[in-house]
């Protein structure tokens, strides 16, 4: 508004209502856009440019008139004076990394946490708006070294790649592990049901020979004695054939459950050796085998159970007997080998197949199919003699023989 003194002096009072009225309308016209920008409210800034400059004013209705507002121009120098202070990283590591800054509406640094340090200041690391008191005006932050950013980013992307990589791996590796025990358990399922197959056909087979010339025997309808003698030789070696297959599956059982106790003490290998094969030998010449034993002319002392280790010869002279096909030639040896006994049974039959040298020991595992060739078996018996022998601090092998057939051999540590 033009102040009163200027109107007067020399100037006519239709000049000064003229002026008076243009200056009028022009406070109505402002007057009514403020009234309308408050509103309802109590206090509050407002923000405006003109001239392309930025005002901002404080103002503040009048507790007993209000329509009387009182306001106050913010001097902005003042103001970034006083905010100056209040864009200094707080922690120490953070000032030798970043550069605070306070960027105005044309997005000029007004104020900076390090003088001196220049950036290309519209493309700030972050940024965000003070608000509506200053519009457009921005905290901005800068990175001093952005090289090492960017080779942070770099060992991070490095490092995700690998976790993933490692990742991939072991779901890979899990995978295949899955599927490998699945198989196995497979494998184990059907090697199983074999087995019931098999035991099935060797009870049955021995029951059915026992049955069939004790019940001839006992109607009375052989009178030959030559016969008798035969018949009851036959149900003799049905009923040890019968019994060695109950032994071995009862073994099985007790040994995957952990119920089977050894009692070691001392014994001669040499005296179990003599008299197994001498119990084994009426069997293999009533079935035209050549058998041969060979022992030393001394004792052969080793620390064991003497059941335990007449299964193990048993069983390796029963497996050697089935798959001795027809050349049915069984050899036994017993000797020293420094600070160890060993068993070898020989035989000249069809061998193991390729492949299949370690297979043989494990449960179940034939490594000929027994209801397709005839060949008796439950697969059991090299597993008990492994396991039995390994419980006495020995082991049991094959290697295949020159000239065809097997060798089985069994070492025990001597008593010194």
């Amino acid at each position: 508004m033009i102040p009163q003194q200027q109107l007067s002096g020399g100037q006519n009072l239709a000049m000064k209502d003229e002026v008076q009225q243009q200056q009028f309308s022009k406070v109505a016209s402002s007057e009514a856009e403020f009234r309308q920008l408050i509103g309802d409210e109590n206090e509050g800034t407002l923000a405006r440019f003109v001239d392309n400059k930025l005002n901002v004013l404080i103002w503040s209705r009048s507790p007993r008139d209000r329509n009387l507002i009182f306001g106050a121009q913010v001097s902005l120098p003042q103001l970034i004076r006083e905010l100056a202070p209040l864009i200094e990283p707080a922690e120490a590591e953070l000032q030798s990394e970043i550069c605070a800054t306070l960027l105005d509406d044309a997005a000029k640094p007004v104020a900076i946490s390090r003088p001196g340090f220049q950036a290309h200041w519209k493309h700030p690391f972050v940024a965000t708006e003070i608000g509506e008191t200053l519009p457009h005006w921005e905290v901005a932050v800068y990175l001093l070294n952005p090289a090492k950013l960017k080779n942070s980013a770099r060992t991070v992307k490095l490092t995700l790649g690998l976790l993933i990589a490692v990742l991939i791996l072991a779901i890979s590796v899990g995978s295949w592990l899955i599927v490998t025990d699945l198989s196995q358990q497979l494998k184990l399922a059907r090697q199983k049901t074999d087995f019931v197959s098999n035991v099935s056909h060797e009870l049955k087979t021995p029951l059915t020979s026992i049955r069939m010339f004790s019940e001839l025997l006992a109607e009375g309808r052989v009178n030959d004695p030559t016969k008798q003698r035969s018949y009851l030789g036959i149900i003799t070696a049905e009923t040890a054939r019968l019994t060695r297959l109950i032994n071995n599956v009862l073994d099985f059982a007790r040994l995957e459950r952990g119920e089977k106790k050894y009692k070691l003490e001392q014994c001669d290998l040499r005296a179990l050796v003599k008299e197994t094969c001498e119990t084994f030998r009426p069997h293999f010449e009533a079935n035209e085998f050549k058998f041969e034993c060979q022992t030393p002319d001394h004792p052969v002392l080793v620390q064991g159970d003497r059941d335990g280790l007449a299964q193990v010869i048993v069983n390796l002279l029963s497996n050697a007997e089935k798959y001795s096909g027809n050349q049915k030639q069984i050899e036994l040896r017993l000797e020293k080998n420094d600070s160890k006994a060993e068993i070898t049974v020989l035989d000249r039959g069809m061998g193991v197949p390729k492949g299949c040298e370690e297979k043989i020991f494990e449960q179940f595992y034939r490594a000929h199919d027994s209801l397709s060739s005839g060949i008796q078996g439950s697969g059991l018996g090299l597993t008990l003699a492994r396991q039995i022998a390994r419980a006495h601090g020995g082991e049991v092998g094959y290697e295949g023989r020159e000239g065809g057939g097997s060798c089985f051999r069994l070492s025990l540590p001597l008593v010194m």
